[in-house]
């Protein structure tokens, strides 16, 4: 009969998941959408989350969708 997992078995396979996603990013090579979802489903099962006025990126990121989003209003 198998036994549980221990909280520290636990903990260990949580901080090697959340080393190779780090490291998966970080490599810079495009993800697969698979890769991608798994990342995303890990933080969001991880409640972490970014304060969009403290992440630069995040500012960033919302400046450019709304640029295209007047750019794509020309258009219209």
């Amino acid at each position: 009969m198998a036994t549980k997992a221990t909280i520290n078995d636990l903990n260990g396979l949580h901080d090697v998941m959340a080393k190779y996603f780090a490291n998966l990013l970080a490599s810079g090579e495009r993800l697969a959408p698979g890769e991608l979802s798994a990342v995303l489903k890990f933080l969001k099962d991880n409640d972490i989350t970014a304060d969009l006025v403290e992440s630069k990126p995040m500012q960033n990121l919302i400046d450019q969708f709304l640029a295209s989003e007047e750019y794509m209003a020309e258009f219209v």
